[in-house]
């Protein structure tokens, strides 16, 4: 303690606890670099909002802008369609154990859509997408007549744009969040929803024009599907959004790359002429505005008027494009959940080792969208809601153990098939793995697989076919197995 801070105790000691108290914080701060407030840390914007609050006035501009990038760069359409195609693929299949509730599934599957355009696979892919592109978005339950073919249920699928965000805070006594009501404990109750998309409002539907107001619509009637990035965050943020910048200004620069190379191809000949009386056909005459030059044009010839000179046009030329461009799409890929490779098809520098590493992160990070935002936040609501109405309307009987089941994934395609599947070959003779979850891992249902087996063999030995991939009858390298199956000598016994 200085002797100042000691002086000071004895006539303020309150005072001097304080100031020791303030000290030993600073110390501590300064103990982190990046806590320093200097010159090097000067970049960095003050975090201390919620997620609510960092959204509340900008989720509009992301969504807007994320769109945009989707619309008109593509960096946006590729990462989307990549990123869909390994999440959702041809659509996440449910498998359920009992099987009057798979055959009513199955069917309900083809007609699930209240606009009767897609199937649940295609609503699968417009909601999973609409929320990667926009932040969020929402399935609607929509309950039919119950003399409606099937189980009476139809989804609708929504874009986030439908949740009003405007309204925030206490409305119509509700505490209320960026248009998400919000109960004991932040449990979300309902939304305030428009009763049509925002940006349909200038369009006159049904002799009405203007944007409608937003009402509430209990929870229970919606799937919300969004990326939870934060605790206690009702909305979603675009994928996009992290690395926004940086794809619009490498989509720009790309721009600049391509009109310069047009203007380099556009050099042509300047012709002059030191004799104004003998001057050269379409020579400008003496005392005339020569033509301005407002484009340029592959071959172009321009006279001008006499005694005037002109120096050739000539863009320097860079080579540091492609090193920054790669930089770029690096980070560009990485920010978006998917791999350089996959965003751009540059398979110049790949190998097995490197594409089946940046495969393994790519999957488990695919796997987490799956199972910790799709599964809960869509299907099993889904599934649910199915089962409920399924039972109401009398197709299904009420019991008390509930209808279990299964989600099978879309397939994990292999880098290298004869590595991969020798390697998934030994995780199952080893106990790693069961053969149905090696099954499933290809996006098959397993009993299918199992059942469709069984008929093949059963009808090739009725017909007598025997053949080398028949694991009963040979060996893996092709030769005859010593005995034949068991079953088979005991119906010729």
């Amino acid at each position: 303690m200085s002797r100042i801070l000691k002086a000071l105790a004895w006539v303020a000691p309150g005072a001097a606890s304080a100031r020791l108290r303030t000290f030993a914080a600073i110390d501590a701060w300064r103990s982190y670099d990046a806590a320093n407030r200097g010159r090097r840390g000067a970049s960095f914007k003050r975090g201390a909002d919620s997620a609510n609050a960092a959204l509340s006035t900008a989720l509009k501009p992301l969504r807007d802008r994320s769109r945009d990038m989707s619309r008109n760069t593509w960096i946006g359409q590729r990462m989307l369609d990549v990123l869909c195609a390994h999440v959702v693929g041809t659509g996440i299949v449910v498998k359920f154990k009992d099987k009057t509730a798979q055959r009513l599934w199955n069917e309900w599957i083809k007609r699930s859509d209240v606009e009767g355009e897609i199937d649940f696979a295609g609503q699968q892919l417009a909601a999973v997408r609409a929320m990667l592109e926009g932040g969020d978005s929402l399935v609607r339950f929509v309950p039919r007549p119950l003399d409606t073919p099937g189980v009476p249920l139809r989804l609708q699928v929504l874009e986030g744009d439908f949740i009003d965000e405007t309204r925030d805070g206490l409305v119509d006594e509700r505490r209320v969040r960026l248009g998400v009501v919000l109960g004991e404990w932040d449990a979300r109750e309902g939304f305030y929803i428009f009763p049509r998309h925002p940006g349909e409002a200038a369009v006159s539907v049904g002799g009405a024009s203007g944007l409608s107001l937003s009402r509430f619509i209990p929870r229970s009637e919606f799937c919300h599907l969004f990326r939870a990035l934060r605790p206690g965050q009702v909305r979603g943020v675009p994928l996009m959004a992290p690395m926004m910048m940086t794809a619009r200004d490498f989509a720009d620069l790309m721009d600049a790359v391509v009109v310069k190379a047009r203007m380099e191809a556009c050099i042509g000949l300047l012709i002059t002429s030191s004799d104004g009386r003998t001057g050269l056909p379409g020579t400008v005459a003496q005392g005339e505005a020569p033509e301005p030059i407002d484009r340029l044009r592959p071959g172009m010839t321009m006279r001008f008027r006499d005694g005037e000179t002109v120096q050739a046009f000539a863009p320097a030329s860079t080579s540091q494009f492609e090193p920054i461009a790669l930089s770029a799409l690096q980070g560009i890929a990485a920010g978006g959940m998917i791999t350089y490779d996959q965003l751009t098809g540059d398979l110049r520098r790949a190998n097995y080792s490197s594409m089946k590493t940046g495969r393994i992160e790519h999957r488990r990070l695919v796997e987490q969208l799956q199972w910790l935002c799709v599964v809960p936040k869509l299907m099993e609501p889904v599934v649910e809601r199915f089962l409920e109405t399924a039972i109401m309307a009398g197709k299904l009987r009420r019991r008390v153990a509930p209808y279990t089941r299964e989600y099978i994934m879309p397939a994990n395609e292999p880098v290298d098939p004869l590595k991969d599947m020798q390697a998934d070959i030994l995780a199952v003779r080893s106990g790693r793995m069961t053969p149905q979850e090696f099954i499933a891992s290809w996006g098959n249902d397993p009993d299918e697989v199992l059942q469709a087996t069984a008929d093949f063999w059963k009808a090739a030995d009725e017909m007598g076919v025997i053949l080398d991939t028949d694991p009963r009858r040979t060996t893996q390298t092709g030769a005859a197995q010593a005995s034949e199956p068991e079953g088979r000598r005991e119906d010729e016994g």
